[in-house]
Parts: C-alpha cells; sequence; structure tokens
C-alpha cells in the first residue's frame, strides 16, 4: 500500500471533512477516490477555487484535450461538488469547503511521497501532534544520505550553512566526536549558539570532552541544556540556522542512520524552531561549570 493510499484511509476514518464550518458533512470513500485519484479532477478543483471558469480558460490552463476533461468534470457534477451555470463552472458550498482542506492535504501527502521508503521506516512519535499536522511546512525538503567516502564526518553542506550563521539552535541525541570542536569554533566566530543535549550525550561531553565543554561554557553567545523528561520519544537532531532546517529522525529500529531532512524554505525553518524549543522547554539549562 502506497503512503497515498494509506493517509487516504485513514483520512477517511478520522473524516476530517467532518463539522467543517458546523456543518455535519461527512465525506465517503467513494467521494476521496473521486478527489484523490485522478489529477486532473482534482486540479480542476484547485483551479476553480481561484474563482469561477469558463471551459477555454480551464483547458487552456490545465493543458488537457476537451475530450478527456468533460467526462471528469461531469463526475464532479453528478456529486455536487461543481455547478455549470451561464457557460461558467463554480465549486458548490461543498466543493467550496472541501477543496479550503483538500490543499494542505495534498502538501503533506507530498511531503511523505517525496520519500515513501525513508518516513515509512521513521520513527514520528518525537514530532507533537500540533507539529506533525503541519509537517507539510517542510515544502520542498532534501534528503542528504551518508557519502560511504566520508562515513565518519559531518555533512559539508551542513557545516558549511551553520558556519555562514548568526544564531543556531540544536537538540541531538546521538554523539559525534566532531561536534564538541565544530560548536567551539563556530562560538568563537561569534555565532550564537544554543545546544539541549540527551543525558547520554551530555555524560559523554562531560567524560571525553571537559576542557572543550568548560570552555563553551564560559561564552556568552552559547548556552547548554540537558533534556530532563523522562520517557519521551526524541529526535536524533533538530537543528535551525540562517536559511536552513536540519531534522534527523530514528528508524523503526531505533537505529540513527545518518539520513537527514534539509529544507530552506522560512516556513521549515520556523516550524523546526518550534521543534527545538518543543525539547528545550522540558530541559534544564546548565550554567556552572563542568565538573
Amino acid at each position: 500500500m502506497t503512503l497515498i493510499k494509506a493517509y487516504k484511509n485513514e483520512a477517511c476514518e478520522q473524516n476530517p471533512f467532518s463539522q467543517v464550518q458546523d456543518e455535519d458533512y461527512k465525506m465517503n470513500p467513494s467521494l476521496l477516490d473521486l478527489i484523490l485519484l485522478s489529477e486532473r479532477r482534482k486540479d480542476f478543483l484547485l483551479f476553480l477555487k481561484e474563482g469561477p471558469k469558463n471551459i477555454e480558460e480551464t483547458l487552456e490552463k490545465l493543458q488537457v484535450p476537451r475530450t478527456a476533461l468533460l467526462p471528469q468534470i461531469k463526475k464532479l457534477k453528478d456529486e455536487d461538488l461543481v455547478i455549470q451555470e451561464e457557460g461558467l463552472y463554480r465549486l458548490s458550498v461543498i466543493g467550496e469547503i472541501i477543496v479550503g482542506k483538500l490543499q494542505p492535504l495534498l502538501d503533506t501527502l507530498s511531503v511523505f511521497e517525496k520519500n515513501e521508503e525513508f518516513w515509512a521506516d521513521r520513527k514520528l512519535a518525537p514530532i507533537p501532534p500540533h507539529l506533525i499536522k503541519r509537517i507539510s511546512e517542510l515544502g520542498e525538503y532534501h534528503l542528504i544520505e551518508p557519502d560511504l567516502s566520508h562515513t565518519f564526518d559531518l555533512n559539508p553542506e551542513f557545516v558549511k550553512h551553520l558556519s555562514n550563521s548568526s544564531c543556531i539552535h540544536m537538540f541531538y541525541s546521538y554523539f559525534h566526536p566532531q561536534f564538541p570542536a565544530l560548536f567551539i569554533n563556530l562560538a568563537r566566530k561569534g555565532i550564537e549558539i544554543s545546544l539541549v543535549f540527551s543525558e547520554p550525550v551530555y555524560l559523554r561531553l562531560v567524560e571525553d570532552f571537559k576542557e572543550e565543554g568548560k570552555e563553551f561554557l564560559r561564552m556568552e553567545n552559547a548556552s547548554l541544556y540537558i533534556l530532563e523528561k523522562k520517557g519521551v520519544e526524541i529526535p536524533s537532531l533538530i537543528a535551525t540556522a540562517n536559511g536552513i532546517m536540519t531534522l534527523g529522525l530514528f528508524n523503526e529500529s531505533g537505529r540513527f542512520d545518518r539520513q537527514y531532512v534539509i529544507s530552506f524554505e522560512p516556513q521549515a525553518i520556523k516550524w523546526g524552531k518550534e521543534l527545538f524549543d518543543y525539547y528545550r522547554d522540558m530541559s534544564r539549562e546548565i550554567k556552572i561549570k563542568l565538573n
């Protein structure tokens, strides 16, 4: 089963279109099929969201033959989603309600379908409900996979963007031995850095990188937090900086395979900062020197 079919089935079960605008209109599975399983019907409905259209401007916009589109329009008219009056097509009241909810659904599907295997094997529980509902804000993200020739190195693109930033917020729960030196060097450049560690990562820093930790804590532009809340699923990495958001999630086996989601879109950076804040709010700031 593809993600779009799974998402569609879940949408039918949860009925996200019910109680819209205080109306108890329920979308049945056949109506959901009608909309989602035809690109031409879907595109036509979204085009009508702009306002009433005649057939000629519709054909020009959608770039489909008249003989291919008219049967699809008829199906939408038969289900009372579209009304034809005086040579113009427009959305019905029900059509307007549904199409108003359609674009966010399609944007969400687009995120998952872009890399189906990746998302199907990720633990999504670390993303709180209010943000998983807005996962479409990742937009045109990229999936960064480990370079076998640099297996033990940090991703160069990731490091480059951090180095060119003025402010960095990062949570991470897996330890990379290059992280301490990276953060010290970035802080020395005057970059404002706020870090949240899981407890195991913090203990590793205390044990093996004590001097780097002490130097970091002495800097006015650096802050360090340790996650205190127990029993919560956590991501492997969240990072936001100027112009970039990076997200790492453990796979279903509980391992981090060094695959990252990277997005450069403003709404994705805002989304990532909210996810960082979610974990920082469950954390305690370390103000004393490391022992």
